[in-house]
């Protein structure tokens, strides 16, 4: 009986180990305010091979995100301290980390605001099905695991063509500087960063003036049309920007 013991402490501590300390497990960020539903969900995540940190206020997710590396959001909208998709404006502000909103919420314009307008990667109201999310969270890392990849040579390309000196809100494509204005070099400089990933035109617009405004989609159409043409009097043998139909615009090489 003692060996069995024994045996079976053994086997617990080293699984309990190999969750802490593997390299491989995937860092999920939990910001729910809702205690019952995020010690389910975080003990469901935990189970599940993630790395877990749970945050009640936004303003705390938003400082974690500054100091540790995440691979993945699942975010509420309703905090107590800030409204979820303010959370997801400022991380869209600086990072293309996969969000997924996790909400009460289901009336399709806040879906099409949090999906389209701010650029969150998926949408999943309460109540939910754990087994279900988690798979979804798996399907996320493994996009992201491909397009770290094709962004990695990609980015390699992008830096032998363009160069960003935001100090001047310039960019330069083959040494020479692209006629843009101010708000197209934001849009340009957000695409090169962000390479080999569809951006739509609500999220553009957010992108150019920081926060939702009452523009219209038509300024993007506008914006990447004098972007191209900028692009193409420098380099008229290759087409940088597409455009995908119903989707969004892509900067590809």
């Amino acid at each position: 009986m003692k060996l069995l013991l024994s045996y079976l402490f053994i086997i617990y501590n080293t699984h309990y180990l190999n969750k802490i300390y593997s390299p491989a497990m995937p860092n999920i960020l939990l910001v729910e305010d809702d205690k019952i539903i995020a010690e389910g969900l975080k003990f469901s995540l935990e189970n599940s091979g993630f790395n877990t940190k749970w945050c009640t206020m936004g303003y705390d997710a938003l400082d974690h995100l500054n100091d540790q590396k995440v691979d993945l959001v699942l975010l509420d909208i309703g905090l107590p301290d800030i409204n979820g998709f303010d959370v997801l404006r400022n991380i869209r502000k600086t990072s293309n980390i996969p969000v997924i909103i996790v909400t009460a919420m289901n009336d399709d314009t806040e879906i099409v605001l949090g999906i389209e307008g701010l650029g969150a990667d998926d949408y999943v109201t309460k109540p939910f099905n754990n087994r279900v999310l988690i798979a979804r969270i798996r399907a996320q890392l493994r996009h992201v695991q491909g397009q770290d990849l094709k962004s990695l040579q990609n980015t390699k390309k992008l830096k032998q063509v363009f160069e960003i000196n935001k100090d001047l809100h310039q960019i330069l494509l083959l040494g020479e500087v692209v006629g843009l204005t101010r708000a197209e070099c934001k849009i340009l400089m957000y695409m090169i960063e962000h390479p080999n990933r569809i951006h739509s035109k609500g999220h553009l617009l957010n992108v150019m003036h920081d926060r939702p405004t009452g523009a219209g989609e038509n300024t993007i159409v506008s914006h990447i049309q004098h972007i191209r043409a900028a692009l193409n009097k420098i380099d008229p043998n290759n087409e940088y920007i597409d455009n995908l139909r119903g989707l969004g615009y892509s900067l590809t090489l």
